[in-house]
Order: structure tokens, then sequence, then C-alpha cells
């Protein structure tokens, strides 16, 4: 998790002035990691969702997060729902700069007493948990229950006391304009650098402010501690004061860091702080710690799910490819076999014009081949058989062959469309900058039998959400709906998602397809005679259309769009060469009977040279 002590001392804060007095007026659980806080507070409605997921914390604030529940309901959730549901919160409190929230809450029990209740979130990464406990530090309940087998210092079950982790024995930020230099790295190794030097000698540090500290102070974070002069400790020294002054003042610089300026639309987000990293050029501001916190997580998470999303198509096609490619050379194998068709009918021919020339009892023979300036050819005989025998054997021979190689030669056109087809997708794979696209796509993979429909795996996904075991009559509902009549696909459904639109700089409407069948629909059913379809030569691509709309199209306009078709094939993005764009009327194009999606014929087409378009550099049409 990013977030360190430092920021989650500023969570604390602010949660501390945004919640005190609110009434928790729902609860819910997202997946077995995460729940979500819904507070009513002066009128207002917000929620608060915290996540203990081993493989990546999480923390977000907002007032509209739209989540669903998990249906039926974990224990754990029925747990809290139970002891807090409709509490009032006195307090967010933690030991100081841990990565932890300690929600103090006012309940009132079943007969009708006031008492008070602890929600602990812990949020370190492998051993994150979530833990509701009494006045008295018992324990009610727990997201991870953890026994002794796992943990002997820190038991987290039902009934047993509850136990903080462990400190770390570091100075306080509070500490250290008290301190000198020696005091404040007395635990250093000879071997840290800078960097850990700093972290792990200060509470609430991360490895950024450790690196932030060194930058500071001009040094580099890689250099060992023990390399220093003194001069260089001492300016170390007091860049580690600043950062702690700004700390204990709360002076906050809430912002999101990028490896790119934030107009870039490929840029890389790189860390999230409430003080200000001077080591990084690009960033963004925000007025709350919380308000940065959760717009890092909504990016990093919309990032990942999209990097997975695409990792896992990604994975799926190659193996479709590769399949494809097994096929190709087994049907390359038949056409060699086939192509031996002609051999052995002139086999047949040379042993049936020699009949009488011939033993029984020979392996083979030497016979003049009169269509070939008769030279001699050495034919193998199967002493079983007679020569006509032998004749008839080569015929057969021949007959086989010729058919195998007409089917191979069909099977290898096939496999040749298939793999374009691939590649094609590929191509909109590689080239696919949202979710959306990743959407488009995977909808055109179901449609072909690639992958499982998306209304199929988000069905299978939600049986395995955790819960109570399935009572037998839930598992007979579930056999039941199973049973039931498959109706008709909705073919509605399947251009659920549109096409990539955008205005060119004469205000003229380019739209760019997603997928193939959307590359098929823009181009053959909307677009209009006189509207320009565009592509790039001799590859595979979207399909970039301009809606002319009944005017004449501007220069400017034909080099946007076919900038955007090599954007859209993915070609010289980096290096900034040029590539071959074809353009013609809609009227030019069209599909040849039983093509893969996406594949067209044009003719009356011309050729321009354009550098790859950002699609960022043209208004966007949503």
């Amino acid at each position: 998790m990013p977030v360190d002590g430092i920021v989650m001392k500023s969570i604390r804060s602010e949660l501390n002035r945004e919640l005190t007095g609110a009434k928790l007026d729902r609860i819910i659980m997202t997946d077995r990691h995460t729940i979500v806080l819904s507070f009513y507070n002066r009128g207002i409605k917000t929620q608060l969702l915290l996540g203990t997921n081993p493989s990546m914390p999480e923390l977000s604030y907002g007032e509209n997060l739209k989540l669903k529940s998990l249906n039926p309901p974990p224990a754990f959730l029925l747990t809290l729902r139970k002891y807090i549901l409709g509490a009032r919160l006195l307090e967010v409190a933690a030991p100081p700069y841990e990565r932890m929230l300690d929600f103090h809450f006012q309940a009132m029990n079943d007969l009708g007493d006031l008492t008070e209740k602890r929600l602990i979130v812990e949020f370190m990464s492998r051993v994150g948990n979530t833990i509701l406990v009494n006045r008295a530090g018992v324990i009610h309940t727990a997201l991870r229950h953890i026994d002794h087998s796992v943990n002997r210092y820190r038991e987290i079950l039902p009934a047993h006391p509850y136990v903080a982790p462990p400190p770390q024995n570091k100075l306080l930020p509070d500490q250290i304009p008290g301190l000198s230099l020696t005091d404040i790295f007395q635990q250093e190794k000879a071997k840290d650098n800078l960097a850990k030097a700093v972290y792990k000698n200060v509470a609430g540090f991360s490895p950024a402010l450790g690196r932030e500290t060194a930058f500071r102070a001009g040094l580099d974070s890689e250099r060992t501690f023990s390399d220093l002069s003194y001069p260089e400790k001492e300016k170390l020294h007091r860049a580690l004061l600043d950062i702690c002054q700004d700390i204990t003042e709360e002076n906050i610089f809430p912002a999101l860091y990028y490896d790119d300026a934030v107009t870039n639309s490929e840029r890389r987000l790189i860390d999230v702080h409430s003080i200000k990293l001077t080591q990084f050029p690009y960033f963004e501001t925000f007025s709350t710690v919380l308000e940065v916190v959760s717009k890092y997580y909504g990016q990093f998470k919309a990032g990942n799910r999209f990097q997975t999303k695409k990792q896992a198509l990604n994975n799926t096609l190659k193996e479709h490819i590769k399949k494809a490619e097994r096929k190709r050379e087994l049907h390359e194998q038949d056409r060699t076999k086939g192509k031996k068709a002609e051999k052995y009918k002139l086999f047949g021919e040379l042993l049936l014009s020699n009949l009488h020339t011939i033993k029984n009892t020979r392996s083979n023979v030497t016979l003049q081949n009169y269509y070939d300036e008769n030279k001699e050819v050495e034919i193998e005989l199967d002493p079983r058989y007679s020569p006509a025998d032998n004749a008839n054997r080569y015929f057969q021979k021949y007959a086989r062959n010729k058919r195998r190689l007409a089917q191979a030669e069909k099977l290898l056109r096939q496999d040749a469309a298939q793999l374009a087809y691939l590649e094609s997708i590929r191509v909109n794979l590689d080239c696919a900058s949202d979710y959306d696209d990743l959407l488009a796509i995977q909808d055109e993979l179901s449609e072909k039998k690639y992958v499982p429909s998306r209304k199929k795996r988000e069905t299978e996904d939600q049986r395995q959400e955790p819960g109570r075991p399935a009572s037998k009559r839930r598992r007979f509902e579930q056999y039941k709906q199973t049973q039931k009549p498959i109706k008709p696909a909705d073919k509605s459904n399947h251009h659920s998602l549109p096409p990539r639109r955008f205005f060119s700089s004469d205000d003229l409407k380019i739209v760019v397809g997603r997928n193939n069948k959307q590359n098929d629909r823009i181009t053959l059913r909307q677009a209009r005679k006189d509207d320009l379809w565009f592509h790039i030569k001799d590859a595979p691509g979207a399909h970039v259309v301009i809606m002319a709309e009944g005017q004449e199209i501007p220069e400017q306009t034909i080099l946007e769009a076919a900038g955007l078709a090599a954007w859209y094939a993915g070609t010289n993005r980096a290096g900034g060469a040029k590539s071959s764009v074809d353009y013609c009327e809609i009227r030019h194009v069209w599909k040849p009977r039983g093509a893969k999606p996406g594949h067209v014929l044009y003719d009356n087409y011309q050729t321009i040279l354009v550098e790859p378009l950002d699609p960022a550099n043209l208004k966007s049409i949503k």
C-alpha cells in the first residue's frame, strides 16, 4: 500500500473533521476483503470504502461510490450489522504514524443500553485485517481469523483479547527536531542506502519519503550512509528536519505524481502523498488528502483492471494463434504429401505400359519415362502383388493424394484467413486505450466462441463470491436455473459499446472502430457513400470514417483521420516515422462473400504518408 503512516495521519485528521458524530446507517461488503461504511451527518450521506486485500489494501471516500453488496451477506458482515449498524462515530484514532484506523462507535445493545465498540482496520499489506472489538478490547469477529499456528504473538479470534501490532521502535517525526544527527541515525548499518537509512529510523516514513529526503539534500538516494562526508550528512539532517516540520505543522500538499505531463493520455501514475515530493516534476493537486487518496485508488484499480483484462485477452489470443499456426503446419504437410499425386500417376501409367516386361517377383523396376525424353525412372514394387495390381495401387495413391492436395489447399486458405483475422484482433488489443475497448474485443471473441460471453462469466464470478454454505434449497434453485430453455441471443446487445468518435479541427465527425464487428458496422451500414474511409496500407488496423454530411472535407481533416488510422494500427507510435494510409469514398469499399469480420476490399483509392496522431490531440465525443 503506497499510503504510509504520514498520509494515514492526515486521513485520520480529515475523517475526524468530516465524520465525528455521524450515524452509521449502512454496511456492505463488495468482496471478501472490502467493507463500505455509509455515514449520515448533517444532511449529507458519505461512503467510506476500507479494503484489506493482502495484495493491495485500499481506501476511498465519497458521496456516491455506486457499489453492490455481496449476496448472500457473509457472516462477518452480519456480525458488523448486529453490533454497529445505526451507531454514532465518536472518533477515529490509531497509534501514532501507523497504517491503521481505529473507529470508536457508540452503539445501543438489545437491552437499549449504550455501549462502545471499536472497528479496527489494519492496512498492512500481507497481514491486513478488519477487527470488531468491544470496549474491553475483546474480539467479537474479524475478517481474517489467525490462530497460534500462523502467529504466536497475535491470535485474532473471537472471544480473545485484541493485541495491537508490535511497535516498530522508531523515532516519531515530532521528536526529530530535538535530536542530533547521531541520535537519529544510530540504528543505521554501513550497507544501507540513504533512503533506507531514513525510513527505517523514522516512524511513518515510506521509501518514497526516504528518497525525497535524499533528493532535497541534493544526494543520490542509492549512496550508502557510511560513505557520506560530514557536510553531506548535515545536508541530509536539514532536509529531514524540513520534512518533519511540514508533517508536525500539517503543511499538507495532497497530490498525485506522474512520469509525464498530466495532459499526456499515456502518462503513468507513480505515487501519492500528503507531503510535497519535489523529486517528481509532474503532479496534480487536490484539496484534501481523502480526495487524492480516493483518486489514486480509483486510477490504480482502473489501470490494474485494464492491464489484467488486457493480459488475459492477450494470453487467450496467443493460444488461439498458436493453435491456428499448428493447424497450418499440419495442412502444409498434407499439401506437401498431396503434391506427390502426379508422381504416383506417372508410376501407374509406366507400369501399365510395360506389364509384359516386368516379372511378378521383383521389388523394384527401372523404366523409361516417355514423358521426359526417355529418362530412366526407378519404381518400387510390392512383390506380393502382380505388376498390374502395383499399377492400380499407384493410381489409388494418386487419387488419395489428389484429394488430399485439394483439401489441404482449401484448409490453408481458411488458415490464412483465420490467422489474418486473429492478427487484426491482436492489433485492436494492442491499440486498446480504455476498458470499453477491451469489452468490445471480448464481445467479438465471445461471439466467435474464442472466450465465454461476459454475461456467463459474470454469473460464474457471482457464484464464487464468499457467503454461507449453499443449502439444498439454494442448490436446487440453481439447478432449475440451468434447466431453463436457452433464449436466442439478443443481437441488439452485440453493439452496446459505441465506436470511438472524435471531432476534427474543422468540426467534422471522425468515427473509429474498436473491434472488427464495429469496423464492419461503421463502414458498411452507418457511413454514407460520399463519406471518406481510411485504413493502414497492407496491414491490420481499425477502420476510420469521416462523416462528410454533404460537406467538402478539408485537407487538415483528411490528415487527422489518416493519422488516427496509423495510430490505431499500432505502427510507429513512438518513433515518429510515417506510415502509408489508403483512403477512398465509402462507395468504393465492399465486403467479399464469406469474409471474416473487418475484412473488406476497396479500389479507386489514394495513399497518403502521415505520422500517427495521438487521439488525445482531438476532441473526443462521449
